[in-house]
């Protein structure tokens, strides 16, 4: 991304703007394991356009960001229009461009990006890439003022488990079923940073410990600090990352306009009196180690987690936390969220697909 791709702020603190950025492994049609071709399809997306089209760490991955968005109307119109290039492309060079957390199937030793900064990440790794085959969707939330994101990352975090169980797209490892919703969220954890940081004081403190991470195993950069939810190194924004690449251009509109909402909430909390209030800054706490565990429960579970909801100050069902996070939101975007539950979650999809119809019919889910 830059400074005129996804997620760049308004200058009111509402996030009315956000961005999307979508990773796609591309796929032997036959094995549906990654093919390197990643360098060849960015080529000719770029020659066709999409100028935000970028490399991802695998040769056989690309990603995309979205221009800033307002609506879900504009998002979905703006990812439908690169997906269908992507697949078109794709289909002449034939492979398939899909967009899931893992691969069905995958070889140990996968070939990198041909770029100097990925080759350095593969040397600090080692066997690690061997499972570090994954892909993910990223929102972007655009909040004018710095302190006011660091606000955002806390007012988040117990609120991750139940994003994190939403988007779970990830059941497949190694062409068997991993036993977890979201293989990816489990494999991230390997990494030097992960999961929900500790709560920020200031921004102050924000910087001071980004600071002390910067160098210390793979870390090399603030663009690894691989937290789930970050403030933007490059862009005005909020950024969250706990969502598996997602199946469908529905799924990722319907969670980007979630943590809109929530990310609305928190903005507005220090107003907010109502129990029914989602996201008030005075609902109930949940320890670190609670929200740790609620993770790995969520990326086992995936929609039939338990989940902290920070309304009921308890663990409740994915769907009862997500009507708490809706509670004041817009018809618009309950529909959408509601339409996402009642199709499940990608990785139900996907199990449903392989055990009705084999590989062939996992592979149309991603045509």
């Amino acid at each position: 991304m830059t400074g005129e791709d996804a997620g760049t702020a308004s200058d009111a603190a509402d996030a009315t703007e956000f961005g999307i950025e979508e990773e796609f492994v591309l796929l032997d049609p036959e094995t549906l394991r990654p093919a390197p071709v990643g360098p060849e399809v960015l080529a000719r997306l770029r020659a066709a356009g999409f100028e935000t089209a970028t490399s991802e760490f695998l040769a056989s991955q690309i990603e995309f960001a979205s221009p800033i968005l307002h609506d879900g109307e504009g998002a979905t119109a703006e990812l439908v229009r690169f997906r269908r290039e992507a697949a078109g492309i794709a289909r002449e060079l034939g492979v398939v461009a899909a967009s899931t957390g893992t691969p069905f199937d995958s070889e140990d030793d996968p070939e990198v990006f041909p770029e100097d900064r990925y080759a350095r990440v593969h040397a600090d790794i080692g066997a690690m890439i061997a499972d570090h085959q994954v892909c993910g969707l990223h929102v972007h939330l655009g909040i004018a003022a710095r302190a006011d994101r660091v606000r955002v990352l806390n007012g988040l975090r117990p609120w991750i488990p139940m994003l994190t169980a939403l988007a779970a797209n990830a059941p497949f490892h190694r062409g068997v079923d991993s036993g977890f919703a979201s293989w990816r969220t489990i494999v991230l954890r390997r990494w030097t940073t992960n999961g929900v940081p500790a709560p920020f004081a200031d921004e102050a403190d924000y910087d001071r410990r980004l600071a002390e991470l910067v160098g210390v195993g793979v870390t090399r950069d603030r663009a690894l600090i691989a937290w789930m939810l970050r403030l933007s190194h490059h862009l005005p924004t909020a950024e969250l990352r706990f969502a598996d690449a997602q199946l469908d251009v529905a799924d990722s509109v319907a969670i980007a306009l979630l943590c809109r909402e929530l990310v609305r909430g928190i903005l507005q909390g220090a107003d907010a009196t109502s129990e029914s209030d989602a996201t008030s800054e005075s609902s109930p706490p949940f320890s670190g180690e609670l929200i740790d565990a609620a993770l790995w429960a969520a990326a086992h579970d995936g929609h039939e987690a338990s989940v902290p909801d920070p309304v009921r100050g308890a663990l409740v069902p994915v769907r009862d936390a997500v009507a708490s996070a809706l509670a004041s939101a817009p018809d618009d975007v309950r529909e959408r969220v509601a339409d996402l539950l009642a199709r499940g979650s990608g990785a139900e999809r996907q199990r449903a697909a392989l055990a009705g119809g084999g590989r062939a019919a996992l592979r149309a889910l991603f045509e």
